[in-house]
């Protein structure tokens, strides 16, 4: 596998909106016919969590804001997958000041 195809997961704080953002690589699964057609080779997850409360006893209860589907025509990378997501999670263009990268799961940095 390249080393800047996305595979795994970033979770992110993104501050102007006071919420996570979970981008997953795709798994191949939710790509239809009609995507393959259209020339849809992979996508992208992303769902956006606001934190309700935190408390003492350890519980950090989340909202599910949203969620989203991105399709890509070629093989996206955790940049692309980040940076799509976001777009379409908040309807405006990516904010590298925005975002702060939490955590990622199975990807090299870019």
């Amino acid at each position: 596998m390249e080393k800047d195809v996305f595979s795994g997961a970033i979770l992110a704080w993104v501050k102007g909106r006071g919420a996570f953002l979970k981008v997953q690589a795709g798994t191949g699964d939710n790509l239809l016919e009609e995507d393959i057609r259209e020339g849809y080779t992979d996508y992208c997850l992303w769902s956006t969590f606001r934190p309700e409360s935190i408390d003492t006893d350890g519980e950090l209860d989340m909202e599910c804001l949203d969620s989203g589907m991105v399709l890509f025509r070629e093989s996206c990378t955790p940049q692309a997958a980040l940076e799509s997501s976001y777009q379409q999670a908040f309807g405006t263009d990516f904010d590298r000041n925005d975002v702060i990268i939490l955590m990622r799961g199975n990807d090299e940095q870019p």
